[in-house]
């Protein structure tokens, strides 16, 4: 008989695991009674997945802002920070010099020129007087007379010359006064000659400052009227030695050492002032000064004692910067052709008179000067800085070789532009930086 078998009845040999979600699981917990069961961990971390398309969207938009950043950054600090450094290689010589020269007080065709700076200062001292004698003395100096028409004229010993105060001096020899000349451009220059002259009368008040204009009255008073109105004089030093008075007797050795004391002091006094008073663009040098020392009247200074007064005049030759460069290259250097040049150092040269007297004379009073100059200038040719800045703003710099080419004084230039991509000078020549090098010859 067959069996029958009920579905209830098969069951499987082992049985059935039914899958159940961690977070719904209970684990036994061991800390639990018997038979108990624990909570599911909550500290399990959750697993998320993210679109990796998306991230690295995100880097790439990251990474092009940070450059932008980046180059803009750098290209503004670049436009802030660059400049334009334009290096000038003039021309330039440096010749020996040695030879002597003669400068005039007046401009002369292919010659050098000069004008007469003065300082003057007095000081003062006491000592013992040992008696008084009455003095009379006339003041004596020296003018240049001036003839502004053409023609020369001879004027005779002893002619009056009459100061605006009406005060008479005379000239002690006869001169003949020159008469005016064309120069290149066809100007009238004055004639002129120097001439020693003597007060008409005793006394200080014929010691005339320097500059004072006279005329001969002697024409205006014969009726030679172009005569007095076409010739003139004045004197270029002081007039001095006039006095009429007591005057104290001192003994000599004293005298003469007050006196040293005093010229002592007054020189180096009047040396301290040269460079301060010197006018700029004009070269002076020490070895051209001249200075004289003249004895004012004493005057009483208590019971015996008398003081006594010094009074010191520095003279010293200027020459215009420009003019005088320009004459030393033409005396020194066979290739110079004129235009602008300069002395880097004038005290490269040392200046000496040819007459040893020279350096203790009046010498505003000299015709001319006659000097020797020794040493090895650095003669640098000269160009306009600013009308080359202003010829070169805005262009390209490969426009710069075309530039120099008229600047006869410029032998070559390199200019340097930051950022590097900028190709241009700035179109404000105030950008412009200009340096000035020289460059190493091979001499």
């Amino acid at each position: 008989m067959t069996q029958k078998w009920n579905l209830q009845d098969i069951r499987p040999a082992e049985p059935r695991k039914r899958r159940v979600p961690l977070r719904d699981v209970e684990l036994p917990d061991q800390n639990a009674s018997e038979g108990g069961v624990r909570e599911a961990r909550e500290d399990i971390p959750n697993v998320v997945i993210e679109n990796g398309n998306k991230k690295k969207r995100s880097h790439i938009i990251l990474a092009v802002v940070i450059f932008v950043v980046v180059v803009g950054g750098a290209v503004l600090l670049s436009a802030l920070l660059g400049k334009t450094e334009l290096t000038i290689y003039p021309e330039f010589r440096e010749p020996n010099v040695s030879a002597e020269f003669t400068a005039y007080p007046d401009k002369r065709e292919n010659s050098l020129s000069y004008e007469i700076m003065t300082i003057e200062a007095t000081d003062e001292s006491q000592v013992k007087a040992t008696g008084q004698v009455e003095v009379k003395k006339q003041a004596t100096g020296k003018i240049e007379i001036v003839k502004t028409t053409l023609g020369a004229e001879r004027l005779i010993k002893n002619t009056r010359f009459r100061s605006p105060d009406g005060l008479i001096f005379r000239i002690q020899e006869s001169v003949v006064v020159p008469g005016a000349i064309k120069n290149e451009s066809g100007a009238s220059v004055p004639g002129t000659i120097t001439a020693d002259v003597f007060a008409d009368d005793v006394g200080e008040n014929y010691n005339l400052a320097s500059n004072t204009r006279f005329d001969i009255p002697g024409f205006e008073e014969n009726g030679f009227d172009e005569l007095y109105k076409a010739i003139y004089a004045t004197n270029k030093a002081a007039f001095t030695g006039g006095f009429n008075g007591p005057q104290f007797q001192i003994d000599d050795d004293e005298l003469a050492t007050a006196r040293q004391a005093l010229q002592i002091k007054l020189r180096d006094h009047l040396l301290s002032r040269v460079d301060g008073e010197q006018p700029a663009d004009f070269i002076a040098f020490p070895g051209a000064i001249a200075i004289t020392y003249s004895q004012l009247p004493a005057v009483p200074y208590g019971n015996d004692l008398v003081t006594i007064r010094e009074q010191a005049v520095l003279q010293i030759p200027l020459f215009r910067a420009s003019e005088f460069a320009a004459f030393i290259a033409k005396e020194t250097i066979a290739t110079y052709e004129g235009g602008p040049i300069r002395i880097d150092d004038p005290t490269a040269l040392s200046f000496s008179y040819t007459s040893p007297t020279s350096s203790a004379s009046v010498i505003a009073n000299e015709p001319s000067l006659t000097f020797s100059l020794t040493g090895k200038p650095l003669l640098i040719w000269e160009y306009d800085a600013n009308t080359l800045k202003s010829d070169l703003a805005g262009l390209p710099k490969k426009a710069l070789n075309n530039a120099i080419t008229a600047y006869p004084g410029i032998e070559g230039a390199l200019v340097r532009i930051t950022p590097f991509w900028q190709q241009k000078f700035p179109k404000n020549e105030d950008d412009i930086i200009v340096v000035e090098e020289l460059k190493e010859t091979t001499e």
